[in-house]
């Protein structure tokens, strides 16, 4: 069983697979969940275990959140770093650094959102994009609202997340599905919603998204 599971999902040919970096200092195993639409091709699978799991009729961007939310149905690993597709691994030591500061009290850890620090504000924001053109990002933060959600509660990037595999965040994981099915799948919305009705808090990670020493950003052009 290795130490540490890096976990990356692409739906619909969404972005690229990039390479494996081997990381020091932990055991990780690289996993790709993907639909098969295309598979990535011999150099770039190697180093990854790929797992194809088509979800017909299912929105690709909706299918590629069941390894985020629940990474632990495709791992042994008791630790997990979910990363977005749109990032190649540069550094040798981020599996290491990304979870250092996991415990079972703070199991959770991600980038502060840059610019926001609301929920609802994410939702206005996000009403705009064409990404989101016909998911009702407005009315779930509206039932949100109504549910008690506070302004201004907090607000993660989840391009990344570093997890302990604890009882309160496999039910962050189950909730945060269940959210995303039933409302958009903007997951930057519902996760507040769903950490705060499960008591988590991700601690931050330094930096952010944008300029880590992790990381570069590699979005193919559908990112727009």
């Amino acid at each position: 069983m290795s130490d540490v599971a890096l976990i990356t999902a692409i739906y619909d040919g969404y972005d690229e697979l990039k390479p494996v970096l081997p990381q020091d200092g932990v055991d990780v195993e690289w996993v790709c969940v993907t639909d098969g639409l295309p598979l990535p091709d011999a150099d770039a699978a190697r180093g990854w275990t790929m797992i194809c799991e088509p979800r017909p009729g299912v929105h690709p961007n909706r299918a590629a959140k069941h390894p985020k939310y629940e990474p632990w149905r495709y791992t042994t690993a008791p630790v997990s770093v979910w990363v977005d597709a749109s990032f190649r691994v540069v550094s040798d030591r981020f599996a290491v650094e990304a979870t250092a500061g996991l415990t079972e009290d703070e199991p959770i850890a991600q980038f502060v959102h840059p610019w926001r620090d609301c929920l609802f504000a994410e939702a206005k924001e996000s009403a705009g994009l064409a990404k989101y053109a016909g998911e009702p990002v407005l009315e779930q933060a509206d039932a949100y609202s109504l549910a008690g959600h506070p302004e201004g509660w907090g607000l993660w990037a989840t391009g990344v997340i570093a997890r302990q595999h604890t009882d309160s965040v496999r039910e962050l994981g189950v909730r945060w599905l269940a959210e995303t099915y039933q409302w958009s799948f903007q997951d930057q919305i519902s996760q507040p919603f769903v950490l705060r009705e499960t008591g988590l808090r991700p601690a931050p990670l330094p930096g952010s998204h944008l300029a880590t020493p992790w990381l570069a950003y590699e979005g193919s052009a559908r990112h727009g």
